[in-house]
């Protein structure tokens, strides 16, 4: 069918914008196409977009290796490891008890036996613009909706100020402080966990738009960046210092989502940092790493315990960004010369859209992560299409054959749009302005169950 995007639209992914032009009466020659083009290679990791893109080669060449498989299946439980032991009802020993204040429990961070997760950031701005979401038989929220088929993580971008001149939603506050702190609370009063994801910049910055300039959110570019003697932390005051505002920044979205009762159980600083971070390129180590840790001080000194990730944008032997995958979690994690000090990262996550060899190439690259440096990994990006299908088939099968639950899960991206509107991976159809759960949805609860995980895997109290 051909959808109509509604004006907002453009404040949409601009892949996502590109891919729903290419089956819909918008016109590729639009002004809106025209003004995303500038950042397409955001999103140049993601399947198929290499031609889209082809003035980003060297990033948009992620997956042109990808050859389809016929591995379709659902792969079968493998142990849980020592965190979050499944209990006889299917519920685990971290799932704590929605509160009605919006938290999900204790204890706290929320440690499924195995995180089935999704980043669902579109779904106030879509109700904003008038659209609903229904599991076929009544309208609800798509937090609730993805609670119910076996989902138990949420995931949510959010930007330092999408309503900037040159930001995700000029004029208006979509994946703000603001919208986040909104959707955090549901997914919280679902008895969900929220993970939170800090580009660190005013719109989309990804695998290859990192060290860019334009990625530095526009109130942050007339700051000094010498990088402090002392590092940045509530007990410095430095002023006009890019390093203590980025520290403040995550302060702030962080104090919000406690009072909330919204206090997040993961967070990342910085968006499939390949290349840099907040306009810092990582070839300027004292700088970019001074960045990283300041936003993850500010994480600590909210609650130590929050889990705190690094992702990559392609965790495959052949990465990008200026380094292979090796050499780029080397950078983070060793603290050797000329990479001190390290960044204070739990954990390693990854955009996982395309495997050449059946994600045998996951395999390799997330096992050097767990062998040399005893971290968990995890699929912070995928989507539902084939070979990954149904349920994230190949991921989730790679995630879970790790010992000792060093795989800790997955989360599927945008699934009610991505990778386009009713196209082949969405686990939602959209007819009008609703959004109706389709057959794709049901292999969720059936894989959930299999793992051991408690389908629904909440009750919703509140929003």
């Amino acid at each position: 069918m051909t959808v109509a995007p509604p004006s907002s639209r453009c404040y949409a992914s601009p892949l996502a914008w590109m891919l729903f032009c290419a089956t819909s009466a918008c016109s590729a020659s639009s002004s809106l196409a025209s003004s995303l083009a500038g950042h397409a290679s955001a999103d140049a990791g993601f399947v198929g977009l290499d031609s889209a893109v082809s003035d980003q080669t060297d990033m948009a060449s992620d997956d042109s290796g990808v050859t389809p498989t016929d591995d379709g299946a659902i792969s079968s439980p493998q142990g849980t490891g020592a965190v979050g032991i499944p209990t006889d009802d299917g519920t685990t020993n971290d799932a704590g008890v929605p509160h009605a204040n919006g938290g999900n429990g204790s204890p706290f961070p929320f440690k499924p036996a195995y995180i089935l997760g999704a980043d669902i950031s579109w779904e106030t701005q879509h109700e904003a613009e008038g659209y609903t979401y229904s599991d076929g038989k009544s309208t609800k929220t798509m937090s609730a909706i993805m609670a119910e088929n076996g989902f138990n993580f949420i995931r949510l971008r959010t930007f330092v100020d999408p309503s900037a001149s040159d930001g995700y939603s000029p004029g208006q506050n979509w994946c703000g402080q603001a919208d986040t702190v909104t959707m955090a609370k549901r997914a919280k009063a679902c008895g969900m966990g929220v993970f939170i994801d800090f580009h660190m910049s005013d719109t989309w910055e990804s695998l290859g738009t990192n060290a860019n300039p334009s990625a530095m959110p526009l109130a942050w570019r007339g700051l000094s960046q010498t990088v402090p003697s002392t590092p940045v932390s509530a007990s410095t005051h430095l002023t006009n210092n890019l390093y203590q505002t980025a520290h403040d920044y995550v302060v702030g979205v962080m104090q919000a989502l406690v009072a909330a009762g919204a206090k997040p159980d993961m967070v990342q600083i910085g968006n499939e940092t390949n290349s840099g971070i907040s306009g810092i390129p990582m070839s300027n180590w004292p700088a970019f790493s001074a960045l990283v840790n300041a936003g993850i001080t500010a994480v600590r000194e909210t609650d130590p315990q929050i889990i705190v990730w690094a992702q990559n944008g392609r965790p495959r032997p052949n990465s990008a960004g200026g380094n292979n995958f090796t050499g780029w979690v080397d950078e983070y994690l060793s603290d050797k010369p000329p990479n001190t000090r390290s960044i204070d990262e739990d954990g390693i996550c990854g955009s996982t859209y395309g495997t050449t060899d059946n994600g045998a190439d996951w395999t390799t690259s997330f096992d050097y992560v767990i062998s040399t440096y005893n971290k968990p990994v995890m699929s912070c990006e995928y989507s539902d299409q084939s070979p990954n299908s149904p349920a994230g088939a190949i991921i989730n099968r790679v995630m879970r054959a790790f010992p000792n639950n060093r795989g800790r899960g997955s989360f599927i991206w945008e699934p009610a749009d991505y990778p386009s509107v009713n196209g082949s991976g969405t686990l939602f159809t959209l007819a009008g302005k609703v959004y109706t759960t389709n057959a794709a949805m049901t292999a969720y609860p059936t894989l959930a169950k299999s793992y051991n995980l408690a389908v629904p895997s909440g009750t919703c109290q509140g929003p």
